[in-house]
């Protein structure tokens, strides 16, 4: 399954607004680093409400990029908040524009579910390497991908439901074809749910990632050691971040919830592991297009096997 976001429909950004976990983070980064001299550049503003956090912390200019028509909103909004002497919000595709300055700060939100899985990475790169003034500022600065095997109480409840003769109908089929499937979904899966202590799958930092490593293949050899008896039947992945000296945000299970939720990557069965029992995963994420991109992943648990299809699972439309 693919997991459609339509940044062209205001009503998909209520979240993103309403996360104030998200929002704090990136306000305090901007609130660390801007200076009264400063020039802000906004990638994928949406809303413009990271554009409005750096006038705000004082920048003298912004410049709000945003390819969608929630650009007009954008404008709108900044204009109810009394900021259009300070930000300028254009519509188009950043690759293509031409700025009349070079910028102190790029801001941009391109973080997904395990950080790189939204593809918009690459854009951001392209931007910093024509637009950030030497010594500039990325935020965030460097993105770690994270990745643990996990027990999804929401997952199983809904594999059974199928087992369960709903309505007094034999629905086992519809089942079994849930249990075989390798679809990625988001879900809050807590501290407690995951077997051992989640592993490094990569680090990017926005300040030195060339534009070849931000558009290639991220991929991850992991080996993990059950630190409990219990039931897994997923992987789950999240991002942390650093931004500014001391700003950081993440979407780890043992923080608050924010609207990314963690990533699961199911195991096609529900696995019983003892205490010490090896889990091994081999994890790649290939960028597949603007706001899209492949995951593939294996995992062997003693005798049991399980490969995942070759299938593209997240998708973001920024058209």
């Amino acid at each position: 399954m693919a997991i459609e976001i339509s940044y062209r429909d205001l009503s998909n950004h209520g979240a993103m607004l309403q996360d104030e976990v998200r929002c704090k983070a990136f306000r305090d980064a901007l609130f660390e680093v801007v200076t009264p001299d400063s020039v802000v550049l906004d990638i994928g503003a949406g809303t413009g409400i990271l554009s409005i956090f750096a006038a705000q912390a004082g920048a003298k200019k912004v410049y709000a990029v945003e390819r969608s028509p929630v650009a007009q909103h954008a404008k709108q909004i900044i204009a109810d908040n009394g900021l259009s002497d300070r930000i300028t919000v254009i519509q188009g595709e950043m690759e293509a524009l031409e700025l009349p300055e070079k910028v102190d700060v790029i801001v941009s939100e391109w973080l997904g579910g395990y950080g790189v899985d939204e593809n918009l990475l690459p854009i951001v790169i392209q931007a910093r390497d024509r637009w950030l003034k030497p010594g500039g500022i990325m935020i965030p600065g460097t993105t770690t991908s994270w990745m643990a095997p996990a027990y999804d109480q929401y997952l199983q409840d809904e594999i059974e439901f199928w087992y369960s003769r709903p309505y007094g109908v034999d629905l086992t089929v519809v089942g079994d074809d849930s249990q075989r499937r390798t679809e990625a979904s988001c879900h809050h899966i807590k501290a407690q749910d995951l077997a051992c202590e989640g592993q490094l799958m990569w680090t990017v930092d926005s300040h030195t990632c060339t534009e070849a490593q931000s558009s290639g293949t991220f991929e991850a050899e992991l080996e993990f050691i059950s630190t409990c008896e219990g039931e897994i039947n997923i992987l789950a992945a999240w991002f942390d971040t650093k931004s500014a000296k001391t700003v950081k945000l993440s979407n780890a299970p043992d923080c608050p919830d924010t609207h990314w939720g963690r990533t699961v990557f199911p195991l096609g069965e529900t696995v019983h592991v003892q205490k010490g029992t090896r889990i091994k995963v081999h994890f790649v994420h290939e960028p597949h297009g603007k706001g899209h991109s492949n995951a593939k992943w294996s995992v062997e648990i003693e005798d049991y096997r399980f490969q995942s299809e070759d299938t593209t699972l997240l998708t973001g439309d920024f058209s």
